[in-house]
């Protein structure tokens, strides 16, 4: 069977050049094609290839079973591919698909096969089957023990030629005995010149090493054969026949991945179902180093009714530092700068502070100091207020003291990430923007993704921010324009591009990606694991445990984007969604995961509080425990009370309260939806109750009981004055009304603070957290230290108005 390829399609396949997307060794029991790299048949000039419908028809339906399917040749790198039926949906589909076609160019070395990670090989046909592919001992080698280790063999058409030789561990015939099919002699055009450069005749060969060799006399009618653990198929016809029945003999190998997982994500989105003009989000996911999932739903800009694609943009936050990480771990890896550098080596308008300020406090969040949001926040930036780069670095260069020791604690701020754009344009000479772009972004493929270091720039297909409400859609514009922290901006399938880079790395190495999902630690070796978050990573994700499976996972919330990754690392699925629609979509992401991953979760989606073990504690055992209690290191209060015969627990700036049921005298567990399994144990220490709050495996935050300070009103006159910030030069008057002490100015709501202890008070608002009063020696009042989880020693002096 001869047919010339087309040089038009050699052009367009030579021609294609796309960033190498490579699907790589990670995931478990995947398909091995097998393809030829010889161009001509034999030594002749007449050109050879192979059978593109026999690779594309059994590949579709593998992928479309949620199968993976990786490509070897003997000599690796491209492969030549003819007998093309552009008229064919399927074919001409996967023909223009960049991330198939690439595979075929960038086909793996035998060398490069771990056999334990598939469950098939498969010899895909066409004439250049007839060499190179037979011979080769490796190859022979992986068909051998795939089959040793209950896997499929398989070849259809001229790809029969490739189980010649096989042997098995004795030297014999792996096929021996078995029914074999291929293309038949009877076919061939003997008279043909390609025919005479055949080194052997298939029928015969498969005979004489004991294999017996059928065929349907009509032909191109789907003849299969099944014997055992061989499939062999007679012609293209057969492609898809072999397909099903390769997918029904692996089945039950697989059972925990569901047949089709894929057919149900749309399912996930129904809320756009017949919604139209409404902000949406786009989807991806990917599995076993392969895009199975890209889709968007609802409206990118109301006002224009343009649809959300797969090549829509949106800021995806907090989800940008990770591209910051890498960033530096690039310039590491490059040697061109080392985490135990000072950064003041880099920026020396930084304060010195008493201590060096190294690269990897910067990424692992302990350098001690202030938050800029938090500081931007209090020195009374508003949010539609325009705030640059420069802005923040001033924010973060104002300050006067560190919070800690650099790499003693951890502390949630954004400060270090604002720094390590500096240092990058300090080695490189470019902004974080355009290193990011000419050697990450360009080099992936990824054309829709920038950071956005300007807010006037007018950016190209990206989705409007929006503030759902009740009655309609606000805009919620972003008017900052820093970079490094958030305001990337990125399609789903450009992060898709981005996560197959995790898998197989085009840009940067495994151990470079290997350390961006390692945790960080501090100066002694130890990590941070926080309830809510997770153990945190040098890429700025977070490690957590999802019903009992390890996942990398990290959300960005800005204005009216949300965007969410659900990386689960050790069954290869990675699920994201980013949207407009001003809501946190980490719910749809998981669904998505949950719907591919199925039954593998050893704990259940939510925790059934009837079969958890208890014990009966008394109502006096339970007054115990009743109390307030504070953390001072994470800046929050908490009260503990007894009803209905039941401890409850409350945040204290909440109306809500969460049942605590008794798994030991002293230990209780959080009655929550979901699976996150919250323990609250009480210690008594001297004359003092302690409440040790963990969730998970997170790290102990340790509350202590106190009495809370009730003050008269004529008391609370003492704190009532103005006071001034020297270093963000912003005033804050305290007044008093019946509710007690609050503060506000021109850009900021009222604040009120609730008493906790002696010169305590706890605020409403996230960016004060707590103050606390100081005093001189003769007790009169100096000032106020704003203390929270994000700046522990920013003072403001009290101060004659008069005079500031």
């Amino acid at each position: 069977m001869y047919r010339s390829t087309s040089k038009f399609y050699q052009v367009i396949i030579m021609g294609i050049l796309f960033s190498s997307l490579l699907t790589h060794a990670y995931a478990q029991k995947k398909i091995l094609f097998v393809t030829s790299n010889q161009e001509f048949y034999g030594n002749s000039k007449i050109t050879a290839a192979n059978h593109f419908e026999e690779i594309v028809a059994p590949y579709h339906l593998f992928v479309k079973a949620g199968l993976t399917v990786d490509f070897i040749s003997p000599k690796g790198g491209a492969i030549p591919i003819g007998y093309i039926n552009s008229s064919d949906s399927i074919q001409k589909k996967h023909l223009y698909d960049a991330f198939f076609m690439d595979k075929l160019q960038h086909t793996l070395k035998p060398s490069d096969i771990r056999t334990d990670d598939y469950s098939v090989i498969f010899y895909t046909g066409g004439g250049a089957a007839m060499f190179g592919v037979a011979e080769d001992q490796t190859i022979q080698n992986i068909a051998r023990k795939i089959y040793n280790q209950d896997g499929v063999v398989a070849a259809i058409c001229h790809g029969t030629a490739g189980l010649v030789y096989l042997k098995d561990d004795a030297g014999k015939s792996l096929y021996n005995g078995k029914k074999i099919t291929g293309f038949p002699n009877k076919f061939e055009r003997k008279e043909a010149e390609y025919y005479k450069t055949f080194p052997f005749v298939i029928d015969e060969a498969i005979k004489s090493n004991g294999g017996n060799f059928v065929y349907s006399d009509k032909g191109w009618d789907g003849f299969t054969i099944v014997d055992g653990r061989f499939v062999t198929g007679q012609d293209p016809s057969s492609a898809s026949k072999m397909a099903h029945d390769i997918i029904a003999l692996i089945g039950a190998n697989t059972p925990h991945i569901r047949n089709n997982p894929f057919k149900n994500l749309d399912k996930v989105f129904s809320d756009w179902n017949n919604a139209p003009y409404k902000p949406g989000v786009a989807a991806g996911l990917l599995k076993n180093g392969k895009i199975v999932y890209l889709k968007g739903f609802g409206t990118a800009d109301v006002h224009h009714q343009s649809d959300i694609t797969t090549d829509t943009k949106f800021q995806i936050g907090a989800m940008s530092k990770q591209f910051t990480a890498f960033a530096i771990l690039l310039l590491e890896e490059q040697g061109k700068l080392s985490l135990s550098d000072d950064v003041h080596k880099y920026i020396p308008q930084l304060p010195d502070f008493g201590y060096p300020i190294t690269i990897k406090h910067l990424l692992s969040q302990s350098s001690g100091l202030a938050d800029f949001l938090a500081l931007k926040e209090i020195a009374g930036w508003r949010d539609n207020d325009v705030f640059t780069q420069q802005d923040a670095l001033d924010l973060i260069f104002q300050q006067k003291k560190l919070d800690h020791i650099p790499g003693t604690k951890f502390s949630q701020t954004a400060s270090g990430l604002i720094l390590l754009t500096e240092v990058v344009k300090q080695v490189t000479g470019q902004t974080l923007a355009a290193f990011s772009q000419q050697h990450i972004f360009q080099p992936l493929g990824m054309t829709n993704t920038l950071f956005y270091d300007d807010n006037q720039l007018i950016i190209p297909n990206v989705a409007v921010s929006y503030q759902v409400e009740k009655n309609g859609l606000k805009n919620n514009p972003i008017n900052y324009s820093i970079i490094g922290t958030t305001n990337l901006y990125t399609s789903v399938a450009d992060l898709s591009r981005w996560y197959l880079n995790f898998e197989n790395p085009q840009i940067g190495s495994k151990k470079l990606i290997e350390k961006l999902t390692s945790p960080v630690t501090l100066n002694d070796g130890t990590t941070t694991y926080t309830p809510t978050a997770g153990r945190l990573l040098y890429g700025q994700q977070y490690q957590h445990a999802e019903r009992g499976v390890p996942k990398i996972w990290t959300y960005g919330l800005d204005g009216g984007y949300a965007s969410n990754i659900f990386i689960f690392p050790h069954q290869n699925v990675t699920s994201f969604v980013i949207g407009n629609n001003n809501r946190y979509n980490g719910g749809l992401a998981m669904n998505m995961a949950v719907e591919v991953l199925g039954d593998i979760f050893p704990a259940p989606a939510n925790i059934d509080f009837n079969k958890l073990k208890t014990i009966k504690l008394t109502r006096q055992q339970l007054e115990t425990y009743s109390g307030h209690y504070w953390d001072n290191e994470h800046v929050a209060a908490r009260r503990i009370y007894v009803k209905n015969d039941t401890l409850r627990y409350q945040s204290l700036d909440s109306n809500n309260e969460s049942l605590l049921v008794p798994v030991s005298e002293n230990k209780f567990q959080m009655m929550v939806n979901g699976d996150d399994v919250i323990m609250v144990k009480f210690r008594k220490e001297e004359d003092t109750m302690k409440m040790i709050y963990t969730s998970g495996e997170s790290d102990e935050y340790i509350y202590e009981g106190y009495n809370p300070i009730k003050h008269a009103a004529t008391a609370l006159n003492e704190f009532r004055g103005t006071f001034y910030n020297s270093a963000l030069k912003i005033i804050y008057s305290l007044s008093q009304n019946e509710k007690g002490l609050f503060t506000s100015n021109k850009n900021q709501p009222v604040i009120s603070f609730t008493p906790i202890q002696t010169d305590l008070f706890l605020s409403s608002a996230r960016s004060f957290g707590s103050i606390r009063f100081a005093r001189d020696k003769q007790k009169n009042i100096t000032g106020f230290y704003i203390v929270s989880d994000r700046t522990k020693n920013l003072f403001f002096e009290k101060i004659d108005i008069k005079n500031p």
